[in-house]
């Protein structure tokens, strides 16, 4: 069996004229985009229907933007206008239905001076190095305005990719073209475990202090600490309100080159901390022969966390948005992007993966085999429990037994989920013993 998976570097060493380039060719694939979405939009307006992807392409081919862009890249302009509309009507659907509460819109254009990203389906390598390519009315249009011919130009291939069948390239524009992120998808094969025991899990509860609580079937337990990403994190934000107050002062309204350093360090160092962090939990079900992984998912928890002091914090906007000045609310570690990668390791060795509602779960008393009722926003209850949380990382159970809290917290979502070996005393004693801390350097 094989897989798809992607490898993401920051691309350097071009020269001002190349760079001017590729910013050049993503703001006409966004003015594809948008034609393409124009299209869509007035289709629906008059025959409130969707439009396919082929009849669109018919729309749109004779367009100045899909002459100026390689054919490959204008067809994946109007592939993403059709994944956008096809899930507005999924949407609608589900609005139809009964089961979607919010509101729903049509996909919006995107900005006037945004870019977006450059996708290659069948990228043209030479040599170990991915050559740009462009349309021959580019390279006309290039000459005419230049007096000079077209030099094209390429990508080297990471080394550990090196041999490996690439099916796609992208390049993407971060903060409104400042630097370019290329991506390479390639094919690799899935690298089964031998003798893993579906029936043995390992169960996650992930946190701020302590990024990961797990504890297994088996009794054991280990933390990764989370203190490291928190301050890092903090300081992060910090320095971002500083940047924001003395742009405000000077009245400039876009995002600066030190914010977006700032942004893009802080996010390499994230991603560096959380792929460390999935790779030791996946080598542990590895060396141990647990066979599935469950891990505690609760969307909203990040909005009702009080971490104190909160007035000279910004919020971390994603990858590649501008920070919003007026959002104060400290916005946590981005827990999707572990899940994600986690779910990957996963899938790569043959570990079923698991994610589970954990409502109640640091309330109730796991040892005590306490039951674990699931939340309702409609019809809120107020459940009683056998033990406490006493204070900040101790759990107190039934029988004045002190356990660690967030362990307690993992040890449930492994009953909640309705892993049969969670729900014996005999495993859950291992709750009592002291868990290991692990540290990511």
């Amino acid at each position: 069996m094989t897989m798809l998976v992607t490898q993401s570097i920051q691309i350097r060493g071009l020269t001002a004229e190349q760079y001017e380039i590729l910013r050049y060719q993503c703001r006409l694939a966004k003015n594809m985009y948008n034609v393409g979405l124009y299209s869509v939009r007035q289709f629906f307006f008059a025959q409130n229907r969707c439009l396919s992807y082929e009849s669109n392409y018919y729309h749109c081919k004779d367009n100045e933007n899909y002459g100026l862009l390689y054919s490959q890249v204008a067809q994946q302009c109007l592939k993403f206008v059709d994944e956008a509309i096809r899930g507005f009507f999924k949407l609608l659907e589900r609005k139809r239905e009964g089961k979607l509460a919010a509101r729903i819109s049509l996909p919006h254009y995107l900005k006037k001076d945004g870019y977006f990203p450059l996708v290659y389906t069948q990228p043209n390598i030479k040599e170990g190095a991915i050559q740009f390519s462009v349309s021959n009315q580019f390279r006309k249009n290039y000459r005419e305005e230049t007096g000079k011919a077209f030099k094209a130009f390429k990508f080297l291939i990471p080394p550990m990719i090196k041999g490996k069948k690439i099916h796609e390239f992208r390049i993407i524009p971060k903060y409104n073209g400042r630097y370019f992120v290329a991506q390479f998808v390639y094919e690799i094969k899935e690298e089964i475990a031998e003798n893993l025991d579906k029936d043995q899990c390992l169960s996650l509860d992930l946190g701020l202090n302590n990024l990961v609580a797990a504890i297994d079937t088996k009794g054991s337990s280990f933390l990764v600490d989370g203190r490291k990403l928190k301050s890092m994190n903090q300081w992060y934000n910090k320095q971002l309100s500083k940047l924001q107050s003395l742009k405000d002062l000077q009245g400039i309204k876009r995002l600066t080159n030190k914010m977006a350093k700032l942004i893009l360090k802080r996010t390499n160092q994230v991603n560096d901390y959380l792929k460390k962090t999935a790779r030791l939990v996946i080598n542990y079900c590895l060396k141990h022969k647990l066979g599935t992984l469950i891990v505690g998912v609760n969307e909203g928890w990040k909005t009702s966390i009080n971490i104190g002091k909160v007035n000279n914090q910004m919020a971390v906007p994603p990858l590649g948005e501008t920070p919003r000045p007026h959002c104060l609310n400290f916005v946590q570690i981005p827990f999707h992007a572990l899940r994600q990668q986690l779910a990957y390791l996963c899938k790569r060795y043959g570990i079923s993966y698991i994610e589970q509602e954990e409502s109640y779960t640091s309330l109730a008393s796991a040892l005590d085999l306490d039951e674990l009722p699931e939340y309702n926003a409609d019809n809120p209850k107020t459940y009683q429990f056998s033990g406490q949380r006493i204070k900040r990382g101790l759990y107190r159970t039934k029988n004045k037994k002190l356990v660690n809290s967030d362990i307690n917290g993992s040890a449930n979502i492994g009953r909640k989920s309705k892993a049969n070996l969670f729900k014996k005393r005999e495993v859950l004693e291992g709750l009592l013993d002291a868990p290991i801390r692990y540290f990511i350097v």
